[in-house]
């Protein structure tokens, strides 16, 4: 029999199950409970594993969000792309406008709407969340992203993160936010995470990293 190429309206249509599933979902994105607390082998590992995130200064990421507040919440396409400690971000969702543009410093950013409004702030996160509702910690996601911490993993108390076998973040807690990854994905000489999941305080952000650019994959 022939095979017949799924179509790109069942493509979506598959993109938007997988959404909706990790918006819904109540269980822990978690799936394998890592060995508590990390061992020298692990540690050393992690070392590897760190430096060569660190080296990522210039990546992007397309892929799509579920957030949550309370009992708000929707889904997002959305495209990252970072450059040093710039930061341009555009997100297509359940806005006023339809679509969202932040570009800039987690100090000093642009916003904006889809209908071409724009608006300066020095202070992002405010901004975002008057726009949007969610809280996201748009200073520390870019390395919460790539499966790092805010500062080094010696900034963390040994019950506070946990790290897989192969030395990576399973999970851990950074300024108030608990963060998990489920599953990562080769890019290039990278590992990098393809699911993660932030909580904090009522707030759930889930993100499915559908494609990676860093840049120096080949």
């Amino acid at each position: 029999m022939p095979v017949i190429a799924p179509s790109a309206a069942l493509r979506r249509l598959a993109a938007l199950f997988v959404v909706t599933a990790l918006l819904s979902g109540c269980a822990s994105l978690l799936g394998t409970q890592p060995t508590e607390p990390a061992s020298e082998a692990q540690l050393a590992a992690w070392g590897s594993h760190a430096s060569q995130l660190e080296s990522m200064t210039d990546w992007s990421f397309d892929g799509r969000a579920a957030v949550r507040s309370g009992v708000t919440g929707g889904s997002v396409q959305l495209e990252w792309t970072q450059v040093g400690t710039v930061t341009s971000l555009d997100l297509s969702g359940p806005f006023d406008t339809g679509r969202l543009a932040m570009t800039g410093t987690p100090g000093h950013m642009l916003l904006t709407d889809g209908k071409g409004n724009r608006r300066v702030t020095d202070d992002p996160e405010a901004l975002f969340e008057e726009q949007t509702g969610w809280r996201i910690p748009l200073a520390t996601l870019p390395r919460w992203v790539r499966g790092l911490p805010s500062d080094s993993l010696d900034a963390l108390s040994a019950g506070d993160y946990q790290l897989d076998n192969q030395g990576r973040l399973a999970a851990f807690t950074d300024e108030g936010w608990e963060v998990e990854y489920a599953r990562y994905q080769a890019v290039g000489r990278f590992t990098l995470p393809h699911f993660v999941e932030l909580n904090n305080d009522g707030m759930r952000i889930r993100i499915v990293v559908d494609s990676w650019d860093t840049g120096q994959s080949r």
